[in-house]
């Protein structure tokens, strides 16, 4: 009786706290569905704000980005402003450089036509090359002046040519500078031979591009394309300096083309030749020594004279050994 008592009374002590035990287990279960349910919906939350800022925040940043552009691109054709201008500076220079080398490119050609070129004539000739500019204020109509003289050895008569041939000659010799007479200046006047037929005349300039042949033989033969050159006759230039070719011939007018006209004239050079120089005036004292040595050297000397006079009493003893002999 009293174990069942104590058994009935240990039910009902038990009673509460199963119940409470119950209900912490509702309330565990309650509180993780609703947290899974509020992580669900935090998600959900976060999805559509995503969705919502996305669009605001590229709307908003893409003026910046815009404006970072725009910078950089100020930035780039500020740097390719400068970069040009470098480029353009460089590109000047290397015109200039280009354009010296070009000038210089030209005066080697030059230097090597001049040393190069052939000139049929058996008198060796010294070449001083020379720059040449128009004579303006000179006496003559077609005259130019070079910038070499007497002291490069430049001297009153001398040719002036260039690769093509004859240009003129000098007619004033200063100490650095010259003065040349063109081949078709009004007083220049050039003995001439033609290289085909050897008929020779003198060629004269008038002031025309193209020079005529003067004093020409009567039987002379011209024809159009002869190779005509100096003759050397006037003693002051050498023979074979090539001039040019016979251009036209009408009316007994025969015109010569000049072949070193037919380039602009810039650098020329001077052949230097000294031609034959005429022979010294004797003076009459020095007439005299002359006779006076001449007339010594041709006189009989002492032991001439004594062998002579022994010779002449020798021939005579003989010629009187003859004649007692005959008698």
């Amino acid at each position: 009786m009293p174990r069942s008592s104590y058994s009935a009374r240990s039910r009902d002590d038990n009673g509460p706290v199963f119940l409470v035990l119950v209900i912490a287990i509702l309330i565990s279960a309650a509180l993780i569905v609703t947290q899974s349910g509020e992580a669900r919906l935090r998600k959900s939350v976060q999805v559509q704000s995503d969705s919502i800022v996305s669009p605001l925040i590229t709307l908003i940043t893409r003026p910046i980005r815009a404006s970072e552009g725009l910078f950089g691109s100020m930035s780039d054709r500020r740097r390719a402003y400068e970069e040009n201008l470098v480029l353009r500076a460089e590109l000047q220079q290397l015109r200039e450089e280009n354009s010296r080398l070009r000038v210089s490119q030209e005066e080697i050609a030059r230097y090597e036509d001049m040393l190069s070129v052939t000139i049929e004539t058996n008198v060796p000739l010294k070449r001083v090359a020379a720059r040449t500019v128009n004579d303006l204020t000179g006496p003559f109509v077609r005259a130019l002046l070079i910038d070499a003289g007497k002291d490069k050895g430049i001297k009153l008569g001398q040719a002036v040519m260039t690769s093509d041939g004859l240009v003129g000659h000098v007619i004033l010799a200063g100490s650095n500078s010259s003065r040349i007479l063109r081949l078709d200046d009004l007083n220049s006047r050039i003995p001439v031979i033609n290289e085909r037929a050897g008929s020779v005349a003198i060629l004269a300039g008038d002031n025309s591009r193209k020079p005529k042949l003067i004093f020409s033989e009567i039987d002379a033969d011209w024809q159009e394309g002869d190779i005509i050159v100096t003759s050397g006759d006037d003693g002051r230039l050498p023979r074979g300096l090539h001039i040019g070719t016979i251009d036209s011939v009408v009316n007994d007018e025969v015109r010569v083309s000049v072949s070193s006209f037919q380039k602009p004239l810039d650098w020329v050079w001077v052949a230097i030749f000294d031609p034959i120089a005429e022979p010294e005036a004797i003076s009459e004292t020095s007439l005299s020594e002359n006779i006076s040595e001449a007339e010594l050297s041709t006189a009989p000397t002492h032991s001439d004279t004594t062998n002579n006079s022994d010779a002449t009493n020798n021939d005579d003893d003989a010629t009187l050994a003859i004649e007692g002999g005959t008698e």
